[in-house]
């Protein structure tokens, strides 16, 4: 994995849909990246962030010797 991809709104990181008794969802966010959801899929990642008003960055991977 070299490459992964992020959400970001704000300060922001996405980290998933909480659901309710009502049938509906909201966004889980957190100002943690280690809480954060990565996906190596960018379009899947892109989608989201279209959808909540964010932008989709990618974080390179580096081994650390």
């Amino acid at each position: 994995m070299e490459n992964v991809y992020v959400v970001r709104l704000g300060n922001l990181y996405y980290q998933g849909r909480d659901f309710n008794l009502t049938d509906n969802y909201r966004y889980k966010m957190t100002d943690n990246l280690n809480d954060a959801i990565l996906s190596e899929d960018f379009d899947d990642v892109k989608k989201i962030a279209e959808k909540i008003g964010g932008k989709a960055y990618k974080i390179n991977l580096e081994e650390v010797k």
